[in-house]
Parts: C-alpha cells; sequence; structure tokens
C-alpha cells in the first residue's frame, strides 16, 4: 500500500518544503557498480598491473592508496581516460543484489534518480553517458532519472546513498539525508549505513525514508 501523500506523479517538494514523494538519489560507483575492480581489471588487461596485486581500499583517492600504477593526478586521469575509451562504463562488475533490491524499492514508487560525477575528465562525455545508459539497461536496473553531475549537494532527495567521504560530508553539511555504502574507505564516518543490497537493507531504506533515525 502506498500512502496518498506519495502517490503524485511529480516529485520534489511542495509550497510548504515537506517532500511529494520520496526520491532516491542514487550514485554508481562504489554503491552499484565495482568501479575499482573493473579498474583494476582494465589495468591488468592493458599490462600495467600484475594479475594477483589487488590495491589498497583503505583510501578514496588512487593516487594515494598503495598498489596502483599511478602517484598523480595527471597519471590517474590518463589512465581513466583510455579505460573510458574501452568501454569502461559499459562493462564493470554490478554488485551483487543491486538489481534486485532497486526493483523492490521502485515496486514501492520510490523515485529511484541516478546521480553520477562521471564526466570529471573531459573529451569524452558521448561514450560515459552511453556506455553508462546501456549498463544501467544491460544490468536490469530501474530508474526515473540519470543526472551526471559533481555538485551533489544541490540536490535535495528523501535519501541519498553514496560512498565517497567528501560527497556524504557536503551533501550532510547541506542538510541532506545520507546513508552512507560501506566501503573501507568510508569506516570513519557515522551512519547510517548499509553494507549490501538485501532484503534487510531495502526494508531499512523503506524505513529511513519514513522516518529518519535521529
Amino acid at each position: 500500500m502506498v500512502p496518498s501523500k506519495y502517490e503524485s506523479p511529480h516529485a520534489g517538494v511542495d509550497s510548504a518544503g515537506t517532500d511529494v514523494y520520496r526520491v532516491l538519489d542514487l550514485d554508481l560507483d562504489g554503491v552499484c557498480a565495482d568501479y575499482t575492480e573493473a579498474m583494476r581489471q582494465w589495468l591488468v588487461r592493458a599490462g600495467r598491473m600484475a594479475a594477483d596485486t589487488f590495491p589498497d581500499m583503505t583510501r578514496y583517492e588512487m593516487t594515494l592508496a598503495t598498489g596502483w600504477p599511478f602517484s598523480t593526478v595527471d597519471e590517474y586521469k590518463q589512465a581513466h581516460k583510455e579505460a573510458e575509451a574501452d568501454h569502461l562504463y559499459a562493462t564493470m562488475p554490478v554488485i551483487n543484489g543491486v538489481p534486485e533490491a532497486l526493483q523492490r524499492l521502485a515496486d514501492a514508487h520510490v523515485y529511484i534518480r541516478v546521480v553520477t560525477h562521471r564526466l570529471f575528465v573531459s573529451g569524452q562525455h558521448q561514450i560515459v553517458v552511453s556506455d553508462t545508459a546501456k549498463w544501467l539497461d544491460d544490468n536490469h536496473i530501474p530508474y526515473m532519472s540519470l543526472c551526471f553531475t559533481g555538485l551533489k549537494d544541490t540536490m535535495h532527495a528523501s535519501i541519498h546513498i553514496d560512498d565517497s567521504p567528501a560527497n556524504i560530508l557536503a551533501l550532510r553539511q547541506a542538510g541532506e539525508h545520507v546513508v552512507v555504502f560501506d566501503q573501507p574507505y568510508n569506516r570513519d564516518l557515522d551512519g547510517p549505513r548499509m553494507s549490501a543490497w538485501d532484503e534487510t537493507s531495502v526494508s531499512k531504506l523503506m524505513a529511513w525514508m519514513n522516518r529518519w533515525p535521529e
């Protein structure tokens, strides 16, 4: 049963500032797609990393984490751009349980808005946008909007799910409700958090949308 206040077809807030219905702003990399493993696999195929190398996951910035074959931002961006051109975003491993969990949320009339900062390297935006949409379709991930922006703290939602420490802090400073998707590099941040896309997490998300934990 969908609460009557969530039956409106118009996402957003009303004149009193109340959510018209539940909007989930959903990050992709590190939340739905395994960017770290996809990048590692590409570097192995490109002959730039040994197949038995598994880099440190306790730092979000790959240039600061041990095990990656680049030490500067420019080196990382160049490798990332080459991986993009090789359709990294169309072939990334999906995190277990994502399609099923998101379908359950969509069936409960949660408006899923994918919000990603994948356009941070210029010159290949057409590839990135197309491959992102292809990946979402190929993995049967339901969504209503697809937004490419680094300014996530300018977007209001009932709940945001993100893994980036910088994004989480910026969103919270803007007064937004953020669920931390658990990764080794964000474990110093306060919750609420989720570590898997399972039935328990779906139930928690639905409960948090109706009543945010104090």
